[in-house]
């Protein structure tokens, strides 16, 4: 890689190394959003379903690149939720690479450690970096595709456009049609931007398309034929059309507000970059065209999820590598202008990142106190043992080879926790259809339970989960239940 020396190679790989490391400070896997992808990847592992892997017996929500990621590294190196958390690991570390690559190409080594060294302080880059979620593996791949725009755009390169449009459709395969969506929104803004549409048309490829649309939309067609209707009711109209617009019931619990509230606090201080540049442009100075497509990169995604019916603010993930190049950029402007600047504040800040040592100096100083003092870090370490205990107890009382049923009204979550952790299939099974002797997870609170005698096993209060055993049925008729279940939270 042209710009990067050996030591930069080191010190990238020391930063991953970092990532896996942290990985084993964190508890096992016992929340629902990172056992619903570790169900995908052992369901891949135990019964090769590598077009469609199934949680629990039910269709995925995305499509399965994060999966395929932790199943090939699971036939390699063994299943534990070490390697179903090392996609994200890899991601990240992707992400860092490609900062520094493009840090190097729009101001030299300092921006690049300093591009890095913002994304390392930005406390939503460690948790998505080290858990069990797609998001950061889509969002490397959107940042790969736009690292390759850029570079076909500077310098026409066909090996960048290549990698734009292998990276779109990666993304595409990492959290479905958004992963085009994104790119595409980018790439045709700065052009306007640039008052250079015309560009499309070169950049345009029907070879790359045609070879995008035969992985993508051939992924789809195989899910569909393996999942069929109930495929396509969950991942394209549940998971995109119902999210997209709020309809059928599927309303975001997060308001406009919230995200104005997730705009400043999630990358800050390094988004004071973006009121230094609007600073810049009052006083009349002028952007260059790398500096006008990190502002369109991080404004045009923002605005997407900003008008779209679903906001959480791990959607603005991909915008950080954007925040951090702006930053970099702006340190290392300040930097160089500190000795003649005029304004105290400006001439003080400027002289920690007027060398390389200071500057990196610096970086790791705020990296550690933004990082290491953040109790949402360090949140994932507390409140899990109640829910693990449970769920080791109910493995010691049901033996593997004894069905164990779900009851309909058992939220999917603890439903899903429970599955992961046992590595076995719970279907869900109405308590009136129980028989003698079934074991079943269930609410305390349950509906008519009318002739069906229980002893309870176990019993999580946190949970609010218990195991039972049916020891009678009674003559009650067996008929479905309220088939209506708690869903979890779509990412």
């Amino acid at each position: 890689m042209r710009g990067i020396e050996k030591r930069d190679c080191l010190l990238l790989a020391l930063i991953l190394v970092g990532f896996a490391l942290y990985t084993f400070v964190l508890p096992p896997i016992w929340n629902h959003g990172e056992a619903r992808e570790g169900l995908g990847i052992q369901d891949i592992v135990r019964h090769h379903h590598w077009i469609l892997p199934y949680r629990n017996g039910e269709p995925p929500s995305k499509p399965p690149l994060f999966h395929w990621i932790g199943a090939a590294l699971a036939f390699l190196f063994g299943l534990s939720d070490f390697i179903v958390r090392l996609p994200s690991v890899l991601a990240a570390g992707i992400v860092a690479v490609v900062a520094f690559i493009l840090g190097t190409a729009l101001g030299g080594r300092r921006t690049a450690w300093l591009a890095v060294g913002a994304l390392l302080g930005m406390y939503q880059f460690w948790i998505s970096g080290t858990e069990a979620r797609v998001d950061m593996v889509f969002a490397a791949c959107v940042t790969v595709s736009l690292a390759g725009f850029f570079f076909w755009y500077r310098d026409g390169r066909e090996s960048a456009r290549v990698t734009c449009y292998l990276a779109a459709m990666l993304a595409v395969l990492a959290k479905g049609p958004v992963g085009i969506a994104l790119p595409g929104l980018v790439i045709v803004a700065f052009l306007a931007v640039e008052r250079r549409f015309s560009l499309i048309w070169k950049l345009w490829s029907w070879p790359l398309i045609a070879a995008a649309l035969l992985i993508d939309l051939g992924w789809y067609a195989l899910a569909y034929r393996t999942g069929g209707e109930k495929f396509f009711a969950w991942q394209i109209m549940h998971e995109n059309v119902d999210q997209l617009f709020g309809t059928h019931g599927f309303e975001s619990n997060k308001t406009t507000l919230s995200m104005l509230g997730w705009i400043p606090t999630r990358t800050f201080p390094w988004n004071l970059a973006l009121v230094w540049g609007l600073m810049r442009w009052r006083r009349g100075e002028s952007e260059d065209s790398a500096g006008r497509f990190l502002y369109v990169w991080w404004f045009a995604i923002t605005a997407f999820f900003f008008l779209v019916n679903i906001k959480r603010s791990i959607y603005l993930l991909p915008t950080y590598p954007a925040v951090a190049l702006l930053a970099a950029r702006a340190l290392t402007s300040i930097g160089s202008r500190a000795a003649e600047s005029n304004r105290p504040i400006e001439a003080r800040l400027g002289w920690l990142f007027q060398t390389p040592r200071r500057a990196i100096a610096t970086i790791v100083l705020l990296d550690l106190a933004l990082v290491l003092f953040n109790p949402r870090v360090w949140q994932r370490t507390a409140s899990y043992r109640s829910t693990l205990a449970f769920v080791q107890e109910v493995g010691a009382r049901v033996p593997q080879n004894t069905p164990l049923f779900a009851a309909t009204k058992l939220r999917g979550s603890d439903l899903l926790i429970a599955a992961y952790r046992l590595q076995r299939t719970i279907p869900r099974k109405p308590l009136a259809c129980a028989g003698p002797n079934d074991y079943f997870l269930l609410r305390p609170e349950m509906p008519d339970t009318e002739g069906i005698e229980m002893q309870v096993l176990a019993a999580s209060r946190k949970n609010d989960a218990a195991l039972v055993t049916v020891t009678s049925t009674g003559d009650k008729p067996c008929s479905s239940e309220n088939l209506d279940v708690e869903e979890d939270d779509a990412d």
